[in-house]
């Protein structure tokens, strides 16, 4: 819970999975287009959801990922999205299925083209993904089930609204 990773580490790490044909990709120059066998990437946003540094290494693991991809690489555009999951506030975070509208309405708000692909995008999960997604907590996860996880299962938004926003490959 209190160790910080090397986004560097992480980077290589993503890097061996989905960009085999760059060794080094930061120190590795080409008139090629960059190359990947993933076109979206998933992660954590900077804040984390809960704050835990592991979650929040792995934003800037991703984030250093997705800038080497494109590193010594002029005029081409990176070949992954960075999609992030969006932190809320801790009224929002703890209102479970009420959260829904709310989500809604500010998605009604925000929403915009990014390129070829839509930001924020909006996730809300059904009483057969909830299920899942409450089953894979308690029976995947036994060794982090603790009282106050019962509670976080029960109220957290995330097991039923999840929000991902595109990173702009430009500010990476």
């Amino acid at each position: 819970m209190t160790s910080t990773w090397d986004k560097v580490k992480i980077a290589n790490l993503l890097c061996s999975a989905f960009a085999p044909n760059l060794s080094n990709p930061m120190t590795s120059k080409g008139p090629d287009a960059p190359t990947a066998t993933i076109d979206v990437l998933i992660t954590f946003d900077r804040s984390g959801v809960s704050s835990h540094p592991n979650h929040i290494s792995l934003y800037h693991g991703a984030r250093h990922f997705i800038a080497s991809l494109i590193h010594n690489r002029p005029g081409w555009q990176c070949p992954v999205d960075l999609y992030t999951l969006t932190t809320t506030n801790i009224a929002r975070k703890y209102t479970s299925i009420f959260d829904a509208l709310i989500s809604l309405v500010v998605m009604a708000f925000s929403t915009k083209q990014m390129g070829d692909h839509p930001s924020p995008l909006l996730f809300l999960s059904g009483a057969a993904e909830l299920r899942t997604a409450q089953k894979a907590m308690t029976t995947a996860h036994i060794s982090q089930m603790r009282w106050f996880r019962w509670g976080w299962i029960g109220l957290s938004r995330y097991m039923v609204v999840n929000d991902l926003k595109l990173e702009k490959a430009g500010t990476l």
